[in-house]
């Protein structure tokens, strides 16, 4: 059980996310129809600088004392982790403007992007969940994008919700965070990314 919580935990680490959450946009919207360049320099964009800049980082603090841990088991390591990849997402945010992507897109990684700095303050007073603010996030991420072109992918929730339940499951029995800390998590990041995709379609309306 150990060994399949840790599975659990690393591929569904919150830096890899926004690079799934991408996969899945590039292959089951019409953004599938941009040629195989484009989807590449997409994909790797949001891979380099929301997992593996961010993962770089947490590696040289962990060298050099900052940190125990990949874990980050300790709260108070927490802080910096939490500023570089706030950071990081404002830089593939610009990124995808700069792509000429949809709307909605950016006001994914923008909603992840909220969703980390709340996450950043809580931290100073309590240890909340960053594995299910992840998948929290890309769950609400794909529901809002449903939301705006009135799809129901119904089999896509339910698989989503299904990993979110392994995910919250995997970081409880590892003792990693309490039932609380991830159920709020999971709230956090999904309230953030769906609201910022909402929020987005009524701004596009207007301008």
């Amino acid at each position: 059980m150990r060994l399949f919580s840790n599975l659990i935990s690393g591929l569904f680490h919150p830096l890899l996310m926004a690079t799934y959450g991408i996969a899945l946009v590039l292959t089951c919207t019409y953004l599938s129809v941009y040629p195989p360049s484009v989807k590449w320099a997409v994909l790797g964009g949001t891979f380099l600088t929301t997992a593996f800049f961010p993962a770089a980082f947490i590696l040289l603090l962990i060298k050099s004392g900052v940190a125990s841990d990949v874990e980050l088991t300790r709260r108070k390591e927490r802080l910096a982790p939490y500023l570089i990849l706030i950071v990081s997402l404002a830089v593939c945010t610009y990124y995808f403007h700069k792509m000429q992507m949809p709307f909605w897109l950016p006001a994914v990684v923008t909603g992840a992007c909220g969703a980390l700095t709340a996450a950043a303050c809580i931290n100073f007073f309590w240890k909340i969940s960053a594995h299910t603010i992840g998948i929290g996030g890309l769950t609400g991420g794909v529901m809002g994008i449903a939301r705006l072109y009135q799809a129901n992918p119904y089999q896509g929730f339910m698989l989503l919700f299904v990993i979110a339940g392994l995910v919250a499951a995997s970081r409880i029995y590892l003792r990693r965070h309490t039932p609380m800390q991830t159920y709020s998590g999971f709230a956090l990041g999904f309230a953030c990314v769906f609201g910022s995709v909402s929020l987005s379609y009524f701004i596009s309306i207007y301008n």
